[in-house]
């Protein structure tokens, strides 16, 4: 008899995703992505804040005021709609800057779309893109990622409203189910997010631009991959709490009349919440380059 074992297809052995430290060596080494992103997503927020701020100034002088922001409460917020400033003109450049909220978000949003694709293109990429092929990727990914931004905002109200619905009407009588009803809706809106950034990396990966082949591929990829993704993720929110954790302690520590140093330490920590999540990104492009090469062996050896 002939031994055929030696001849049998062996099952695939997914390749395992990189380290987290080879994630942020990515992130470090190639830093037009995140530099970027920082400026032209927090200069736009700075900008309107000094737009606004004139409208605020005159209110400094009044001991409510003050005291609102020493306690960071609103309980004085109604008494100071009573207040005369005088400065008519600053409230309404305030006013203005209020109205620029929504259309300045927008437009920060699709700046942010734009350069997703192309730090994304950037971390897949053997070395470090050019500022041409940069901006290349980001024009040639930005049809795709803006369609999933919209279908994954769509099914995260979609999935909020089926939560936050049930929890209301049994939250008089059963505030314990109702917590656990919310908790179960934070997890799958955390699975959506999740599902919906891996889809833009699902695509970049295998250079398929369409939106429903990447939303399967990232499926499967979360099936198959789902312990480095789970370890990406959760480490992830880990560091964010961390973060938030620490930013509420230093401003804590600082009065408010420090406005010089905690501004810095707010930023420092927007830039490092940037960094974190552009790390997990990173690594997500590794889970579906591992992915893609599994289901590529699979395919060979069935032949």
């Amino acid at each position: 008899m002939v031994d055929t074992t030696l001849n049998a297809p062996t099952p695939a052995v997914p390749t395992p995703p990189g380290s987290l430290r080879r994630y942020v060596q990515r992130v470090v080494q190639r830093p037009r992505g995140w530099l970027l992103a920082y400026l032209l997503t927090t200069l736009p927020a700075l900008g309107l804040a000094l737009l606004t701020a004139p409208a605020l100034l005159p209110f400094t002088r009044y001991p409510a005021f003050r005291r609102m922001l020493e306690t960071r409460t609103l309980d004085l917020l109604p008494d100071l709609f009573t207040l005369n400033t005088g400065n008519e003109g600053w409230m309404l450049l305030g006013v203005l800057g209020l109205l620029l909220v929504l259309p300045l978000a927008v437009t920060v949003k699709l700046i942010w779309i734009w350069l997703e694709g192309g730090t994304l293109a950037d971390y897949a990429a053997p070395s470090g893109l050019s500022a041409r092929a940069f901006g290349q990727a980001g024009r040639r990914w930005f049809g795709v990622f803006l369609v999933l931004n919209i279908g994954g905002t769509g099914l995260l109200i979609v999935s909020v409203g089926m939560t936050l619905l049930p929890a209301l009407l049994v939250h008089g009588r059963f505030p314990t189910l109702a917590w656990g009803i919310i908790g179960i809706g934070l997890l799958v809106a955390g699975l959506c997010a999740t599902w919906i950034e891996m889809a833009r990396a699902a695509a970049l990966v295998n250079d398929d631009p369409h939106a429903w082949r990447a939303l399967k591929r990232a499926a499967g990829a979360m099936r198959q991959q789902w312990r480095p993704l789970l370890l990406l993720v959760g480490g992830s929110l880990l560091l964010f709490g961390t973060l938030f954790l620490l930013q509420r302690w230093l401003l804590r520590l600082l009065p408010l009349s420090w406005w010089l140093p905690t501004a810095l330490i707010q930023q420092a920590c927007a830039f490092v919440r940037l960094g974190i999540r552009l790390t997990r990104q990173a690594g997500q492009l590794d889970v579906l380059k591992a992915y893609a090469n599994s289901y590529t062996e699979i395919g060979h050896k069935g032949t």
